[in-house]
């Protein structure tokens, strides 16, 4: 099945290529914190004095520099993930692979990258307000879950059959919405299969951390691995596999 080969290689992608995988991940990582620890003593924000109970800020410290530090904390985050995502990408696609810790720092790729996820969460919010107003129709009751369900599930399809337009920014190699659309034509049962391979991996996955939070440090350490860069890449991978097969034709075995 096609779905679960896309799922299989993916995990593949990423436990065959662990080194890579480290190369790609711990530097840009190592920036962001590096980053952030400047932000705090740039905009002199001592966020361990804040009382959470009440809100207050600290003695001397402006709403203005909190939001500063908020703004410049999600800017880091999000440009981190993007350069650690498209490196991925690259690597996988164009063989691109990194030297030493610090993959290539392409922003025009990364700024393509985050417009194409802008774009596809403006149109995922679009479909989803027809949607929801036929959800107020029905008011509650099990027809409401039913069509909630149908919709959710629709709307996933649709997001996997057009996220191919992802990996095609990252390599240089960008793909309109039409294009993506007619590339995965037909592929609406594969990717519920997909759905449903990876909701279960996830849901393994989790139990077997909760296991391993009892091991000190090397529970801890494992969970850590697993859930921070194994399993949000086996997801990068997915996208990065649908690219191959359904654009390049690339074959799965």
């Amino acid at each position: 099945m096609l779905g679960w080969k896309i799922f299989a290689h993916s995990v593949r992608m990423v436990f065959g290529n662990l080194k890579q995988v480290l190369q790609i991940t711990f530097g840009p990582s190592l920036v962001a914190t590096a980053v952030i620890f400047a932000l705090f003593f740039v905009l002199d924000v001592p966020l361990d004095q804040l009382n959470t109970t009440t809100g207050e800020l600290p003695a001397g410290v402006s709403s203005g520099s909190v939001i500063g530090f908020l703004v410049g904390f999600m800017a880091v985050i999000f440009v981190t993930m993007f350069w650690i995502v498209v490196s991925w990408h690259r690597f996988v696609l164009l063989e691109e692979y990194p030297r030493g810790i610090f993959p290539t720092f392409r922003f025009d790729r990364i700024l393509a990258y985050f417009g194409r996820v802008l774009l596809l969460g403006i149109l995922m919010a679009i479909a989803f307000l027809p949607a929801g107003a036929v959800l107020s129709a029905l008011g509650g009751g099990a027809l409401s879950v039913v069509f909630v369900i149908v919709i959710v599930v629709f709307l996933i399809i649709c997001f996997y059959r057009l996220s191919i337009i992802l990996p095609a920014a990252a390599i240089g190699q960008p793909l309109t919405l039409g294009q993506a659309w007619n590339n995965t034509a037909g592929a609406g049962g594969a990717i519920i299969v997909l759905l449903l391979v990876s909701f279960v991996f996830q849901v393994v996955v989790q139990l077997v951390f909760t296991a391993l939070a009892f091991i000190p440090v090397l529970g801890v350490l494992l969970s850590l691995f697993f859930g921070v860069l194994v399993l949000p890449l086996i997801n990068v991978s997915i996208l990065t596999t649908m690219y191959g097969v359904f654009v390049e034709k690339r074959q799965l075995t």
